[in-house]
Order: C-alpha cells, then structure tokens, then sequence
C-alpha cells in the first residue's frame, strides 16, 4: 500500500528533474527585498489587525508556483523524499500521546516561577529553580513567573495608562468601535515598566539561563553579524492591551510571529531547520534554545514582504506583563506548550497533504483514521504553505495542522496576577481566548526578552528616534503616533544606566567572560551610540 502511494508521490517529483532555480535566486527575483534595519521608512498606517490575516479579515491565498518550486527543489530526490516521510511518520508518532497529556493537564503543564529576592535575581537561572523545572520550561517553551513587580506598580501602571488614553482619545486602536489593544508605545507606564529593573533582569536571565551560541567561538571577531551578547538585553517598544468583559472581537487564534512563509522561503531559515529538513531529517537533533550551528536565526529575515506587523529584530521570547488578576476563559493567552515535536510538525507540515478528506468532530479535532500516517503523502505539486499568506504571521487552525488537535490542546496560561510576567518561546504556538467571559479587565503590556545583536541595535537606534519624536516604532503600522499626545515619557524619566542602555541612549560595558566576538560587537555598537551623541 505505502509503495504504491510513494509510487505516485514519486511521479511529481519526477516533473521536475529540470534543475530548479536556487532559491536565493528566486527570492531575488520574485519577492521584495527586505527592508532591515537600516532603513527608516515607514510602514502604512494601521493596527494589530493589519498583522493577522484572520483579524484583517483577508483569506488565506494561493501562493505563487515559485513556492511549488521552492518545496521541489527541498525535497530534491527521490531517497530524500523516502528520508522525510519516514521523519514525518516519526513526528506524528511522538506527537500524539505529547497532546494527550497536554490535554489532560490543563493550564498546571504550564511552568511557574517565583521572582526571587534582590540577592538571588543576579544568579543564574538555575540558581532561581530545580532543576526539574528549568528542564519543564526548556520542554514547553513558555513560563509563569510571579511576583516581577510589586501589584500596587502595576495598577499603578494601569491607572496612568487610562489617563493617557483619555487625555488623547485620537489614540488608535483595535476593534475601532471599543478600542482595547492600542497603538500606544511611549506612554510613560510602558517606558517605565520596559526600563524597571526587575523586567531587565527576567529578561537577561532567562536569555543567558536557556539560550546558548556556541557559534561565537569561531566566528571572526571583525565581522559581528552573527554576533550576539545574552547578558546585555535591549528594549523593544511594544503595544498594550486593555480588553473589557465579554470581548470577542479580539479573537486572535493560534499563531507564531516573526514570519510566515518566511520560514521556508528565506535561505537562513531553511538553514536553521537543517536537522528536521535536510540530510536524515533527525528533527530531534533540532536545538531550539540553539541559534543555529552558525547563527543563522540571527540573520534569518522574518519580514521579507515590509508587512505592517513585520518584526525585524530577533525576539527569542515574546512577552508580557500582568495589569490585572486574569484566569483561564477571561481574556487571556493561550499556548500549544509543547517545543520540539510540534517545531518538527510545523516545519515539515508544508511537504505532506492527505489523501482522504475527513469532518471535523464534534469538538473540532479530526478522527484518528484521517490523523493517521498512512493517510498522508508527500506533496510537491502544489504551491500550498498552509497557514500562509504572503505579508502575515503564520496562522495554524485545525484545518491546517490537524495533527496539534488545537480545539482541545491550546492551553490558558493560568492566574495571573497585576505583576506577574509570561514568557514564551518565538517558536510557540500561541493565541488570545476567543471571548472574555471574565468580569474584570484583562490587562498586559507586551514586553519581550530581547539580546544585544547587530541587527538588533540597529533596529533599537531606528526606535531611539522614534522614542524621541513619539512617533510609531518602524516595526509597527506608520503614521504621526504620539508625537502631538499629551503626557508622553520623554528622555528624562530614563535614569538608570542599564535602562538607557537597552534603549540605545547609553554606550554598554564589557566584562570578563566575553568573547572577542561579544567585545567587537560591544564595541560597534558604542560607538554608533556616541555617534549619535556626538550630533546632538
């Protein structure tokens, strides 16, 4: 039965024997370039809902058939393709009983940790938890952790936010008609909650305490590219959310930011992937706290189509903190908390179709006997990414990952308190609950973990403009933002040398333990600092 199937998955890739145009070629060719950085113009004007297809109400499109070229020229031969189905099966496999337990666990699966004392907050990581635990957070890519600022700051927080919503009602935001996620970046609340030095450290330690680059060893100290500096964390200006009781338009269902279709079509992407694509697809080799054998996430480019919501910087975890008491069905975020097996799905997902269609049941998952490995082959004739669509994040539904059984396994984080923190891997699976049938606010301002980087800096002095004219972050729909709003935070209210550092306004130290390439990046990066002084 499978020779047979393999038989006709064989024949499509026989069309192509003809050598397919390399990929960078056809990115070159057929796609935007990318706008980094570097570049400072802005984006159209919008809102959250101008990143999701879903919420911009936009369908999901044909792709071009450079992308059917693109998955030909991956799957490249016949043993190869034989290689990835079996790697296919295997995930499958492992990912079944992995939701099960999902499912049965609820929100407790998801890891939580205490902020610890003053003293304890400089250790690292392993020194705040067990061991049991650390191991637990690095499996889910996503953690709880209470207590990051005092409840009576936060609401503070939140008090100061409302006022400046009210002081500027022209504050754009989403849904229009009951404004609630706002395209707010410089209110003083937001810049002093990125500047506090609780969520400074939190940031750096779980950076340093889970991630690693082992990369910087060999990398030439004179080009910092692929240079990175976990100890020193930047700021990245974000929105907020203030979402009423009984909201269901902002329904944001399961996503990964930082690139859709991108993943694969970007040659540093594809590179990153290599163990769960290439060679003997041992997508269990894939080390997800790893930046690539040679830095590749570093460079890979999430953002190749200037989308309204594109990220250009590197977000190893995305972020937010608490400005409410929120639980699950109240508004809240809701996680796949599972890293390794449901990476290997999505990444090969694009590579296989089924053969026989199925209805959904009743609770909106797929039967077993659609779900099952020997209902799906490996498809190469069309052009289909599923979840993608040129410009917006990846979007996965039952529809397009049935396998993730995401009805019943998308997980709410639980009880949060106004202070408490959640962090969450750039490669999980997340979303927002469909409808908040809490009776108080659910409130977070999104604040994400982010390292020193090259590429990242120059994002961060593009945003030190933009802090200081109040206008929108480059990352972000465009437009005049807050540079005529009352009571916006302004370079003063930054004091401490750290916090001004992670904004760019302040030259970063070197310290021993570093690299040549982490000293060369510090260095470069100085200097474009005191450059920047040096006009002023």
């Amino acid at each position: 039965m499978f020779s047979q199937r393999f038989q006709n998955t064989s024949r499509s890739i026989s069309k192509c024997r003809a050598p397919v145009a390399s990929t960078a070629r056809l990115i070159s060719t057929s796609a935007p370039s990318f706008a980094g950085a570097t570049t400072e113009k802005q984006k159209k004007e919008g809102t959250i809902a101008s990143v999701f297809a879903s919420l911009s109400g936009a369908q999901e499109n044909t792709l071009p058939s450079r992308f059917r070229d693109l998955k030909r020229e991956m799957v490249g031969s016949e043993q190869h393709a034989e290689t990835m189905l079996q790697a296919w099966r295997q995930v499958l496999k492992d990912l079944q009983p992995e939701v099960d337990a999902i499912v049965s666990k609820g929100p407790e699966v998801i890891p939580t940790v205490q902020y610890p004392g003053a003293e304890t907050a400089r250790k690292p990581l392993a020194e705040w938890m067990d061991a049991e635990t650390l191991a637990e957070i690095r499996r889910r890519g996503v953690v709880r952790i209470k207590g990051v600022v005092s409840k009576e700051q936060a609401l503070e927080w939140k008090e100061s936010i409302k006022s400046y919503v009210k002081a500027n009602p022209e504050v754009r935001g989403f849904p229009e008609d009951d404004k609630q996620v706002f395209e707010l970046y410089w209110s003083k609340a937001q810049v002093e909650a990125r500047a506090h030095p609780n969520l400074l450290n939190v940031q750096r330690t779980f950076l340093d305490g889970l991630f690693h680059a082992p990369h910087l060893k060999s990398i030439n100290p004179s080009s910092t590219e692929r240079a990175i500096s976990l100890s020193n964390v930047v700021s990245y200006a974000d929105r907020l959310r203030i979402r009423h009781p009984g909201d269901s338009k902002f329904a944001l269902g399961p996503h990964i930011d930082g690139g859709g279709v991108e993943r694969w079509e970007d040659p540093e992407f594809r590179s990153y992937w290599r163990s769960i694509l290439e060679g003997t697809c041992d997508w269990r080799q894939h080390d997800a706290w790893s930046f690539g054998r040679d830095g590749q996430k570093l460079v890979a480019k999430g953002d190749l189509y200037e989308a309204p919501g594109g990220c250009s910087v590197f977000r190893p975890f995305q972020g937010w903190l608490s400005m409410s008491e929120t639980g699950p069905n109240e508004g809240t975020l809701r996680v796949f908390p599972l890293l390794k097996e449901a990476t290997a799905y999505i990444v090969l997902r694009p590579f296989f179709r089924p053969l026989i269609a199925a209805t959904q049941l009743p609770d909106g998952t797929y039967p077993p006997e659609f779900l099952h490995s020997d209902n799906w082959v490996l498809d190469t004739d069309t052009s289909a990414f599923p979840g993608c669509s040129l410009g917006h994040s990846l979007e996965l539904s039952p529809q397009t990952h049935p396998h993730l059984s995401l009805p019943t396994a998308m997980t709410s984080v639980p009880q949060v308190s106004p202070g408490d923190m959640v962090l969450w891997h750039d490669s999980i699976v997340h979303a927002v609950e469909a409808q908040h049938q809490g009776t108080g606010d659910s409130s977070v301002m999104y604040i994400p973990a982010i390292p020193l980087s090259q590429n990242n800096f120059s994002y961060v002095l593009q945003q030190r403009k933009a802090f200081l004219s109040g206008r929108v972050p480059f990352d972000f729909p465009g437009g005049e933002g807050e540079a005529r709003f009352k009571g916006r935070a302004t370079e003063k209210g930054i004091k401490s040398v750290e916090a001004r550092q992670a904004m760019g306004l302040a030259p970063f130290e070197k310290t021993e333990g570093m690299t040549v390439a982490e000293k060369a990046l510090i260095d470069e990066c100085n200097a474009k600092v005191e450059a920047l002084e040096a006009e002023v």
